[in-house]
């Protein structure tokens, strides 16, 4: 990929929770997503120059800016909750796409495929992964079946991949990154076809089993 995002993010209680958001401004991000026990997770997100030039200096400050520039009531809401533990920050990586399998080996979710976290896709990464290399060894971890493996990600990955990219780059006006958004929705609604497909072929060989 070409470009990181920077990104300051922790967890909160006394935040209202009631689904995901996002927030783009130029330049900026953040997201809220809800956990377990209550507690929110908040990112605020950057050009990973800015967060090496300026917020990894003092992250408590830049969060909050950042916050404030992309958020105003998002920031409010965040000074009347209660942190739990500290904030981290992560300074960017920009994404790869590697080769998923060798002899004796394997890889999977960012082991194997890793994009900017902006998009906040990972963990359906993983998952899916996880279950095309399983199929993969069931079919007998043959050559052909580990290269499926491998083309079968790359063809649901790649359009992920591509727009999260361009997200990131933060090259984009609001009705751009709306168009981009558009974009990886179409993306996930064709992985989770891919995905529900898989689970009823699961599920037909459990009843013939």
């Amino acid at each position: 990929a070409r470009h990181a995002t920077g990104n300051v993010f922790g967890y909160f209680a006394g935040i209202e929770d009631d689904g995901y958001h996002w927030y783009y401004r130029p330049g900026v991000s953040a997201g809220v997503i809800p956990t377990n026990d209550g507690q929110t997770c908040v990112f605020a997100s950057m050009p990973a120059r800015r967060f090496r030039d300026e917020i990894r200096l003092d992250p408590g400050a830049g969060f909050e800016r950042v916050l404030s520039e992309c958020s105003p009531e998002l920031a409010q809401a965040v000074a009347r909750g209660q942190r739990s533990g500290q904030l981290r920050g992560f300074p960017g990586q920009p994404g790869f796409l590697r080769q998923a399998w060798g002899p004796g080996w394997a890889l999977v979710g960012d082991a194997a495929y890793f994009k900017d976290p902006l998009t906040a896709h990972g963990i359906t990464d993983a998952l899916r992964d996880a279950e095309l290399l399983a199929r993969a060894v069931v079919e007998g971890s043959s050559e052909a079946a580990l290269d499926g493996y491998q083309a079968t990600r790359d063809a649901i990955a790649l359009g992920l991949f591509e727009v999260t990219d361009e997200i990131a780059s933060f090259g984009w006006d609001l009705p751009a990154v709306k168009q981009m958004h558009l974009r990886l929705s179409e993306e996930m609604k064709g992985e989770v076809a891919a995905m529900a497909e898989w689970r009823q072929e699961r599920a037909a060989l459990g009843k013939t089993a």
